[in-house]
């Protein structure tokens, strides 16, 4: 269950048009965003879009960028102000885990404890190990653990310190599905029962709307959109949203009389103006399928049962128009069958 989070209160850390450039190349351009105690914001974006570089520069690893990074609206880092990363209250979790070869799992969870008496890191990390299920590995060094066991073991040193900010990049990126699915739910209970508001990095759209409380969404060194998964889907800024999260069918139309008219039916567009270009899109799990009526028949050409869901190849009876439609389970139907389909509005988003 995702926390309730508070955001009338003052941000915990606040990224300040942040821009960087490297061998005349835009990495980041005037990126701005908060993030609020105890939530989880996922970074999301494809490979290249700069969102290990933001977090680089949120920790203080890379001091070389335009803008202001504050932490409780106090200044952290920026043209004229740096503060190392050893001074920062954060903790950052790596893709490959950078974990100590040369220290046990119980040494590596140590090492940020280092203002603690010796009975007390021996008392809290203890109590860690015990809490992720690491009892019987406490003795062992990295390279006898499994990738999951690895994982576990830097979540533990990253959140023993107690940090304030936790950044994560892309922590499950080297796991099979499967241990994936299972460590990223043990990550998310850890989170959640801590006080530290996270950026988690990821170029996966699910995981992203699994974990997070929000979602930053990326694109060529800027923030496309933040918002909740409802946002994301429901209230989507541009084209790039939408096919970021789903799968759609995307048809060329005019505003005409206030509507616009696809192969599955005209939809009202009343916030556009008459003999506007548009592009119609629909994501693939807008439809229901009806029973087939003369004005409302589809030819139904592929079936793929991929043991969750069925994805369906449709084409009109009047025309050679592709529509592309997904509907949970098996499905009873089969090629060549006809169909009739109804339309989530919802799911329907028009750009000029």
């Amino acid at each position: 269950m995702k926390k309730i989070v508070n955001y009338i209160c003052a941000p915990r850390l606040r990224v300040d048009s942040v821009s960087k450039n490297f061998n005349d190349k835009n990495i980041l351009n005037n990126v701005s965003f908060s993030l609020y105690p105890g939530e989880v914001l996922c970074l999301l974006g494809a490979s290249g879009c700069g969102k290990t570089s933001l977090l680089r520069i949120i920790a203080g690893l890379d001091k070389y960028f335009n803008g202001n990074i504050l932490i409780n609206e106090e200044i952290i880092s920026s043209n004229s102000i740096y503060i190392p990363p050893d001074r920062r209250p954060i903790s950052m979790l790596f893709q490959d885990y950078a974990l100590f070869p040369h220290m046990t799992v119980e040494e590596n969870i140590k090492y940020g404890l280092k203002e603690l008496r010796k009975d007390q890191k021996t008392f809290k990390v203890n109590k860690i190990i015990d809490d992720l299920g690491l009892t019987d590995h406490k003795g062992k060094y990295p390279h006898e653990l499994s990738g999951g066991e690895q994982q576990r073991v830097a979540l533990a040193r990253a959140t023993a310190p107690e940090p304030i900010i936790l950044l994560m990049d892309e922590p499950f990126n080297g796991l099979d599905r499967s241990l994936r699915e299972y460590v990223r739910e043990e990550t998310i209970s850890v989170l959640r029962n801590s006080e530290a508001a996270v950026i988690a990095v990821t170029h996966d759209p699910e995981e992203a709307m699994i974990m997070g409380d929000r979602i930053a969404l990326m694109r060529d060194g800027q923030i496309v959109q933040v918002g909740t998964n409802e946002e994301m889907i429901f209230n989507p800024i541009d084209k790039y949203t939408v096919n970021t999260f789903s799968n759609v069918n995307a048809y060329k139309s005019k505003v005409d009389a206030k509507k616009v008219m696809t192969p599955v039916g005209e939809f009202d567009v009343s916030n556009l103006k008459e003999g506007d270009n548009v592009e119609v899109l629909i994501r693939d799990v807008a439809f229901n399928i009806i029973n087939a009526t003369e004005k409302n028949s589809y030819i139904v050409k592929q079936i793929d049962f991929t043991g969750e869901k069925s994805r369906i190849l449709l084409t009109p009876n009047d025309s050679n128009d592709i529509i592309k439609i997904v509907i949970p389970g098996k499905s009873q139907i089969k090629p060549d069958d006809k169909i009739g389909l109804s339309v989530d509005n919802r799911y329907v988003h028009v750009f000029n």
